[in-house]
Order: C-alpha cells, then structure tokens, then sequence
C-alpha cells in the first residue's frame, strides 16, 4: 500500500470559526416547540414517549395510521426516544440536539473542503497551508449557515438528515485520515467506518450513498482509472463490512416493515410510468439550482401549486430542469482532468441526491428542503475549489481582498436569512402561517386556512378552501378524507359522500377513510351498506378495532344482535382498554338478555379502563 504524506489541516482556529458561526446562526432556534411532524413522529409516538430506544429499533417510523410499515429509521427513532427521556419531553432539548449537529457537520464539512482544496499539492509546498485553510473556512462557514438547511435544523425531525450526515461525513473523515495506516490504527479505523454507516443508514436512506461518496473521494487523488482499481482492491475489507453492515440493515427493515421498499409514494406521482414520472420531476432540478445559489423564497411546502403548476409542469420548466441536469452530469464526468474540483462537487451533489430526486424510484415527497442537506456538502465543496484556484492564481498566494469581501457579503446575507427563517418552525402555527403568507396556492395553506375557518364556525369559507385545495391536489388523501369529514360533521351528508369515497380508493389501507365513511352510512341509516363497507375495510386496511366497532354497530342496526356482540368482542380484542366500548357490550348483552354475570362483568371493565 503506497504512503502519502498527509496534507496540513486547516488549523483549529479555523474550524473552531466554523463551529461558532454554524451553533451562533441557530441560536435563535433554541426556544422552538414541536411543529409539523414533531407531532406525529414525536409527541404523538408511544415508543418515543415511552423513553425506551431499545423498543424504537425494533419498529417503523412513523406512529399512528398515517405511517404504518412506511419507513425503518431505528437511529433516529431510538434518538428521540432517549432525548425524550433526557429532557423529559421539553423540546429545547431536542433543538439542542439538532445545533450540535449541525456544528459538527459543519466541521466536518471545513475538514473535507479542505482537502479537496490542498488535492493534488505537495504538502511542503509553502502555499498549500493557504489553500488548505481558505477552502475549508469558505466552504464549512458556506456550509454553515445556509438557508436551505433551516428545515433540517429548526425542525426537530429534521433531526434523521443531521444523523445521516454526521455518520456519513465522519465515515468520510475516518476513511480519509487512515486509509494508509497500519495494523491497529487502520483496525480501529475500519471498524469506525461501519459503526458510522450503521448510524448514518438507520437514520436515513440517503446514507446509502456512502460507498459510492468514498470511490469519488477515491477518485479525486487516484486520478486514473487503474489507480482507482489500485485502491478499490487495497480497500477490500471496507468495501465488504461497508456490504455487510447495508445488508444487515436491509434485513431488519424487510423483517420490521415487511417490504423493502416501505415508504409511501407522494400522491403527485401515483400511478406514472418512469418516463412520465422523469418528466415530472425534472423540473425540480431547476428548484434545487436556485435553492443552492439564491435560497431567497423558501417554502414547507413543494407540491403541485407551488413548484410548478397544479396541473404539472409546462415544458419550459421540464427542459430548463433537464438542462440543469445535464450540467451537473457534464461538469461531473467532463471536468475531471482540468477543473477535478468542480467535478467532484457536482458529482457529490448529484450522488447524494439522487435516492431522493425520484428519478430511480419513486419516495414519499417531490422535494423537501431538508433532504438537501447532505447533497448541499457538494456546493460548498465546490466553493472551497474556486477558493483554491483563486489563491493559486494569485501572485502572492492570497485570495484578492475583492473577492474575501465578496464570500464574506455572501455568507452574512446568507446568515441573516437563516436567523430570519428559523422562527417559521417556532409551531405548527407558525410554519401555517408562513406557508399561507408566502405560498398561498399551496394545498397544505389552503387546508390550514380551511381548518381555521372551520374552528371559527364559518363555514361557507371553509368549505370554499377545502375544494380549492382538493383542486390544488386532488390525490391527497389527508386533504380529501378531512373535507369529507367536515362536511359529515355539519350533516351535510350527501356532499360528504363523494369525497369520502374517493377517500378510500385514494388510500384504501388506511382504516381512518374506510371508518369515515362507515360512519356517515350510519347516520344516514343505511344498515347494510355500511356492514358492507366496514367489511371492506377490515379486509383491506391495517387492522382497526374502531372498524369492528363500527361493524357491530351495523349490525346491532339491523337487529342482528349477537352478530353484534360478537363484532364488539373483536373491537374489544384490538382495543381493551376503550371503556365505552365496554359499556356497549353491556348495552348490547342486555338487549339480547343475555348472562347477567357477562354484563356485569363488562361494566366492570369499563370502570377499570375509565380508571386508567
């Protein structure tokens, strides 16, 4: 295995700098609550609520209907587990959390930019301590303070990208500092690399890209094809426990959610084929551009409406996307030999980002602004190359002070808007508020409004934004399910009926549509259709004790009474501790005379389950 000296690092003044700047921008991020899907995937989760991180590895991701056998993060789950339990649910703990992460991300990111920066020089040489050091702080302090990681950081489930993040880079980082060591160091080394990817790819999928990270590292110094190889076989024994430890972790989501694949496709790319989908998709690339160089507008929200328009893209945008991808192909396969900085950062970007991009798969979301952060390592990777290549051109081997003022005006406006933005995640309120402000066509702003509306009883306008949104995005079940409801609730049933069942077509194994609108078929009295749809549903959603409630219920309205019995002991077998469940059973054992001591006996569990 060939020695190389190793290059200069970039000082612990400079990465210190960074640390500050990275925890100094998100300060004002400390007094946040839980918002958005904190309260799902959080307040709402018995296993994290529970304090057990143990039981959160064995589980999926997401609590309640909405998630079921979606996902399989255990890191990140068994984090906020032990967090909960840490804080004892208070969420400033959990947004500490998120800084130090960012901040050692962010450090991590000076380190790598700093090698890239110093690739290829001699580390004698009397510029490559300049080199080294400016690439690092331009690129980590980039890095750092980067408006489109406010998602990431300010939200508090955000959290699965900084885990992602952190495990990856420090694999990187490790990988880089002994890959030519010996004995122990390189033991210790190897080892460390699989503990990381274990954390980082049972944090989030993106971590999968970590094995293909390092042959680009790799490949940034070998500079050839058969020197690649050279080290490809040097590194064997971390190739083979990188495969061992992404199978392993396979496996146990195949045991855990039953399927590899797991996760839910995001309604606006239901039922396309791969081209279809390509092309609706390519114009994210366009997005993913302005977001990395002119991250001025930000949004919860990229759904049809806001990215482009409800109906999908015109073809301006489908071409205008497909050129930025093309860029970033070209600049990462054709800039190899004379601007190899470049290349790398362009290639970084559009390896991180593609599991999420949609082009090989479809996932959960069209684009989300936290699921750029570890693709985001690939802009400021290449800011740290033009840094470099702008010292060296420069006669006394400093970067002209124009151009150190220029990246300093950057990085301070850039800065501002992360402290403006990282009040928007204070509350579900406020990330509402913010998204109806900005993105008033979003669906998700329309909901909200029409659920505000709704809670202050007026309800012709409320009725009015839940249609605007269905037309924004009439595949989106929450959307759909909930307008149905709202009109169920107010007895205006005959309206509620269309979009309850389009509900359960839309989603037809989530119970909540299914009992909606069983519901709705009770009110209006029709007995048999709605033991026929509770019969449906039980045959085709997750398993639901309020199903077997509500089909006792149907038969009980047929006069059907031990059928009725008999469904409620089911609803009872799923949900035990629903005492008004019980006091049905009883209800229903007296209507069908039944054994005194069976009656007596479900009273009594009813005050035991009302007791607890």
């Amino acid at each position: 295995m060939t020695r190389r000296a190793p290059l200069p690092g970039p000082g612990i003044g400079v990465l210190g700098g960074i640390l500050l700047l990275a925890v100094t921008v998100y300060a004002n991020s400390l007094g946040n609550g839980f918002a958005y899907d904190d309260q799902a995937i959080i307040v709402e989760n018995p296993l994290v609520t529970a304090g057990d991180p143990g039981a959160a590895l064995t589980a999926p991701y997401w609590a309640g209907e909405a998630g079921v056998g979606r996902l399989y993060r255990p890191t990140t789950q068994a984090a906020f587990a032990l967090q909960w339990r840490l804080f004892d649910g208070g969420p400033a703990g959990f947004h500490a959390v998120n800084v130090g992460l960012h901040g050692l991300a962010s450090v991590l990111v000076g380190l790598l930019c700093g090698w890239l920066a110093g690739v290829g020089r001699s580390p004698d040489d009397s510029r490559t301590r300049a080199v080294v050091r400016g690439g690092a702080l331009a690129g980590g302090a980039l890095f750092a303070v980067h408006p489109v990681h406010v998602e990431a950081v300010a939200n508090v489930v955000g959290q699965a990208e900084l885990w992602a993040a952190v495990g990856v880079l420090g694999a990187v980082e490790v990988h880089r500092t002994t890959r030519f060591a010996s004995g122990a160091t390189r033991i210790a080394g190897t080892l460390a690399m699989g503990l990381l990817f274990a954390l980082a790819f049972g944090a989030k999928e993106i971590a999968v890209t970590l094995p293909a990270l390092l042959l680009l590292m790799e490949g940034a110094e070998s500079g050839s094809v058969r020197g690649l190889l050279d080290r490809l076989r040097a590194e064997a024994p971390r190739v083979l426990l990188l495969a061992a430890v992404g199978s392993s972790l396979l496996v146990a989501r195949a045991h855990v959610l039953g399927t590899l694949a797991g996760e839910d496709v995001t309604p606006v790319l239901w039922g396309m084929g791969p081209m279809e989908r390509v092309l609706r998709v390519l114009p994210v690339w366009l997005e993913y551009l302005r977001l990395m160089v002119w991250p001025v507008s930000l949004s919860a929200d990229y759904d049809p409406g806001v990215i482009y328009p409800a109906a999908g893209p015109g073809m301006i945008q489908v071409v205008a996307g497909a050129a930025v991808l093309l860029a970033v192909v070209a600049l990462a396969v054709g800039g190899w030999r004379r601007a190899r900085g470049g290349a790398v950062a362009a290639a970084w970007f559009g390896l991180a980002v593609l599991p999420v991009s949609n082009l090989l798969l479809p996932t959960g979301s069209i684009m989300a602004e936290r699921t750029l952060y570890l693709p985001s390592v690939g802009l400021a990777l290449g800011l740290s190359a033009l840094v470099a290549w702008g010292t060296l051109r420069a006669a006394d081997g400093r970067l002209p002070r124009r151009a150190v003022w220029a990246l300093g005006g950057v990085v301070a406006l850039m800065a501002a808007g992360t402290v403006v933005r990282n009040p928007t995640w204070f509350s579900s309120f406020t990330v509402m508020e913010t998204l109806a402000r900005d993105h008033p066509e979003s669906w998700r702003a329309r909901m909200a409004r029409a659920q505000g509306l709704a809670r202050a009883g007026e309800d012709a306008q409320a009725a009015e934004a839940y249609r605007a949104g269905i037309e924004a995005l009439p595949t989106r079940f929450d959307l759909v399910s909930e307008t149905g409801a709202f009109f169920k609730e107010r007895g205006r049933l005959a309206e509620a009926r269309p979009y309850l069942e389009s509900a359960v077509v839309l989603r037809p194994g989530r119970p909540s549509g299914w009992i909606l609108l069983t519901e709705l078929e009770l009110l209006e009295g029709r007995f048999r259709e709605a033991h026929a749809t509770a019969a449906r549903g039980i045959g085709r959603a997750t398993e639901s004790g309020e199903l077997w409630a509500l089909l006792s219920e149907a038969y009980a309205g047929g006069g059907l009474l031990d059928a009725s019995i008999r469904a409620r002991r089911t609803a009872l077998v799923l949900e035990p501790d629903a005492a008004p469940w019980w006091n049905r059973l009883a209800e229903l054992l007296e209507a069908a005379e039944g054994d005194p001591t069976e009656v007596a006996e479900a009273r009594r569990r009813a005050a035991a389950a009302g007791e607890r």
